[in-house]
């Protein structure tokens, strides 16, 4: 059974129009909030001045230099390891958020903080993942393309299900994308556009709502199927 791509990005424009508070106005401080942690760990890990120092000799015609790259102390790998798991909860929050509003459920900007209640859940899954698809790339890039796709619905089913396991979800995931992953990657491909026009100042705003909302829109359509469309996939 196909997703329809057209259906899934009308629904996420209309959701954008009609929902209030706006989806734009949630999104942006979700980005303000990651670009603050995202400046917060360049300037621990010293990546700030590393650029800088090489921007300005390249500009000085030193090809030859060779950044150094800065040592760090154990409290800046404890911080830096704090920025990360807060940028992960507050993407498990974000997509919370993204959940409620297409289901026609009430959401704030409340629900960007709601990935803390599953802590240790959310931050495991990310974890197992990503070591699922990084032995996966050991074999070749491609596999490892294949098991991000598989597991692309895991995080919208631990938080839809806050009782699965780490691995079930990850596992039911797998079962949902099987037949699918080929048309994900045709989603991924038709946003094209749209990122590269995020890379304009301002655009990401724009941007974000709509590509956030679509996924989520998909992942609700593979969720509704009946349950013998997977077993049609098999």
């Amino acid at each position: 059974m196909e997703i329809k791509r057209a259906a899934i990005k009308h629904n996420a424009k209309l959701l954008i129009a009609q929902t209030k508070p706006s989806p734009i106005l949630v999104i942006l401080v979700y980005l303000l909030i990651d670009t603050l942690l995202l400046e917060l760990s360049y300037r621990i890990s010293g990546m700030d001045k590393l650029i800088n120092d090489m921007t300005e000799e390249i500009q000085k015609g030193n090809l030859q230099y060779i950044p150094q790259t800065p040592a760090l102390s154990g409290w800046a790998y404890v911080l830096l390891a704090a920025l990360a798991v807060m940028g992960m909860l507050l993407l498990a929050g974000l997509t919370v958020y993204c959940l409620e509003i297409c289901q026609r459920r009430k959401g704030g900007v409340g629900n960007l903080f709601d990935g803390f209640t599953l802590f240790a859940k959310v931050i495991g899954l990310f974890i197992v993942q990503g070591i699922f698809i990084y032995l996966w790339s050991l074999l070749l890039i491609i596999p490892g393309i294949i098991a991000a796709y598989r597991y692309r619905q895991a995080l919208y089913l631990l938080l839809e299900n806050p009782d699965y396991g780490i691995l079930e979800c990850l596992s039911r995931s797998s079962r949902m994308m099987t037949g699918h992953k080929g048309e994900l990657f045709m989603l991924d491909l038709s946003f094209l556009g749209w990122y590269l026009f995020s890379y304009i100042p301002g655009a990401v705003v724009w941007v974000e709502p709509y590509t956030r909302i679509t996924y989520t829109n998909y992942y609700l359509a593979l969720r509704d199927m009946p349950q013998s469309a997977f077993d049609a996939t098999v």
